[in-house]
């Protein structure tokens, strides 16, 4: 059982809804999922239940947690009974502030003064969004890395009248039931994980269309090189090691004039190029070799069981 956090409403039941919603209920969680238009809805609990086939057929839980987390599933057909006794609300709504204000004016309304507002979302700041509630305190961002079922990583960021011990309630219940939170010191858009993804993309957009690589080039450099680093450590620890017995001093006076001339050298531009799109997509196409959507996701996630049963349990 999840410490002392025994329910949770989810506003929002797209890919990230429907995702938190399996990994609450595999930990025992009673959990309740609302979304505006039914069919998303019902597509969202169907999605939920998948998710949890999977990880039980990956080995992460047995076939008797798959029963109770599958029987810890429900749907509301008001926001106002999902916002009702729970510990926690999970809102994964849109990412537009107008969106946000009007689900956290209600939940804030509905739910009861000890349930806490987590927001899923990936790059607003929550001392905007919690300018709704008339209980802003227990109000902040946890950011999880799609899909939130598998990847351990939440971000953690409290806007300016967020309560700092909620705070660390939120995260020492995240560290309780396997997660991997990490907390923002300040407010900054995109938090810390999507800015590094996007200074990243940017640059494996710009190779492409410099013509120096293809996309699947550019992936397969990725991910056959420093994205195996990355699983085990960051890019600091990974430099680290690389400067040797003087560590990352000596990396930064050995290698830094070198990392400077390619800085200098990269895309500084902060609108996508018009031809992006088109020969992106082109590239992704060409890559994919005619899997669907569903077989990619499957094929993703059974890897990711693996890398998690590896390092995470």
């Amino acid at each position: 059982m999840a410490v002392d956090f025994k329910s949770v409403g989810i506003i929002g039941t797209g890919v990230i809804g429907s995702s938190w919603a399996a990994f609450y209920s595999s930990i025992g969680m009673e959990v309740k999922m609302y979304d505006l238009d039914d069919q998303c809805r019902r597509k969202g609990l169907e999605r939920a239940i998948n998710f949890i086939e999977g990880i039980n057929t990956g080995g992460l839980i047995s076939d008797r947690e798959r029963e109770d987390a599958l029987s810890k599933l429900k749907t509301t057909k008001t926001i106002e009974e999902a916002a009702k006794n729970v510990d926690i609300i999970q809102e994964s709504v849109a990412e537009n502030y107008h969106v946000k204000h009007a689900v956290f004016k209600i939940v804030d309304s509905e739910s009861e003064p000890e349930t806490i507002i987590l927001s899923s979302s990936s790059g607003l700041l929550m001392t905007e969004i919690q300018k709704a509630a008339h209980r802003p305190e227990r109000c902040l961002i946890a950011h999880p890395f799609n899909p939130p079922h598998l990847v351990p990583l939440v971000e953690l960021v409290p806007g300016e009248k967020t309560d700092g011990k909620i705070l660390l309630r939120v995260k020492e219940f995240f560290e309780a039931v396997g997660k991997t939170p990490v907390i923002l010191k300040k407010e900054v858009p995109g938090h810390i994980a999507n800015r590094l993804s996007a200074a990243l993309w940017r640059e494996a957009v710009d190779i492409v269309l410099k013509g120096v690589a293809d996309v699947e080039e550019v992936d397969k450099a990725l991910r056959a090189g420093p994205g195996l680093r990355w699983a085990l450590m960051g890019p600091h620890l990974t430099y680290h090691l690389g400067g040797g017995e003087g560590g990352i001093k000596h990396f930064i006076d050995h290698l830094g004039p070198a990392f400077e001339t390619w800085l200098n050298d990269m895309a500084v531009w902060t609108k996508f190029p018009l031809e992006s799109r088109e020969i992106l997509s082109e590239g992704v196409e060409k890559e994919i070799e005619g899997k669907s959507q569903s077989e990619l996701a499957e094929w993703r996630d059974q890897k990711l069981i693996e890398i998690i049963k590896l390092l995470y349990k």
